[in-house]
């Protein structure tokens, strides 16, 4: 496979990473509704996923376990600040200002993703990257209604820290993500770091009070949606992605997430789209598509390069 089929079969993993990703709103809004609180939501996640990890692993891929003391290490920093630190200060962040605020300051990732990604891999700032990223921002902006007075709350100081705190760790799975992926099989990355994020979260929610919650197929059904749709197949996904695409340019794809929970929510629950959220959504894509037209650009120069020196 090509350099621009890689990169193109990268942002499709991404893209539908975000869509994954996309329906965690939907189906934690379900598991409140059934009596599930906020630490129970973040813990089935890790839970459900660890248990498909480690079924399958041992079944098709039994080698996969086989690791040493400094994988492990990296691991747990992955799994427990990178995973489980997004899992919690988000929760926090909706808990002590709004959903919209938690939303907007989540987004605020690939700003880091950026920065971190310009001093680690050498990912430059070029005008067409920059001008996503703020369009991205921007987008995400408008669809989390960062418009209207009445949903956002600065007020709370340490909703806030946590709300930009969630940002970081996601930026830093991106990162670690990449990091990892050159080093490491994603099974073998997302089996342990997924183990460490599963038994940090069981001193808060053990597996004993997750199941005496889980009493009727409803209550299953959506635990294994979250777990299974919502974190297996996104993070398997990303983790391969990473290695065909730049980690800026991922988060800002990932961009896409917000766009999938407001048109859920919109089919859903009869929630209103309104014109700015309209406008957010469009100038998400547009990053999207300014990404991708810079990369076209970039692959005919190097073919072209590559053709003159022969």
């Amino acid at each position: 496979m090509n350099d621009s089929k890689k990169i193109k079969e990268g942002y499709l993993l991404v893209a539908i990473c975000a869509a994954c990703w996309g329906m965690m709103a939907i189906l934690t809004r379900k598991l409140s509704e059934l009596g599930f609180d906020d630490l129970s939501i973040s813990a089935l996640r890790p839970t459900v996923a660890i248990l498909f990890y480690v079924t399958y692993n041992l079944i098709k891929d039994p080698k996969c376990f086989k690791t040493d003391f400094k994988s492990i290490l990296f691991f747990m920093f992955y799994g427990i600040v990178a995973l489980d630190g997004m899992f919690i200060s988000f929760t926090y962040a909706v808990k002590y200002t709004s959903i919209a605020t938690a939303s907007v300051l989540l987004f605020t990732n690939p700003i880091f993703v950026m920065i971190m990604s310009y001093f680690i891999f050498k990912e430059k700032f070029t005008l067409q990257t920059t001008l996503a990223l703020i369009l991205s921002i921007v987008g995400c902006f408008l669809i989390s209604k960062g418009y209207d007075p009445e949903s956002l709350k600065f007020d709370n100081l340490f909703g806030i820290g946590m709300g930009v705190l969630s940002g970081f760790t996601v930026a830093l799975q991106n990162i670690l993500g990449k990091l990892g992926a050159k080093k490491y099989s994603p099974k073998t990355l997302l089996v342990y770091s997924f183990i460490f994020a599963s038994i940090f979260l069981w001193f808060f929610r053990s597996p004993v009070s997750l199941m005496e919650q889980t009493n009727n197929l409803t209550s299953i059904f959506y635990i294994i949606a979250i777990g299974f749709i919502a974190t297996v197949i996104p993070n398997g996904l990303f983790i391969k992605a990473l290695q065909y695409v730049e980690s800026g340019k991922a988060s800002i794809i990932c961009s896409i997430e917000p766009i999938i929970a407001a048109i859920l929510g919109y089919l859903i629950y009869k929630e209103t789209l309104e014109m700015p959220q309209i406008i957010g959504m469009a100038s998400i894509l547009f990053a999207v598509v300014l990404i991708q037209i810079k990369d076209k650009i970039t692959t005919k120069k190097r073919n072209k390069q590559s053709l003159s020196c022969s």
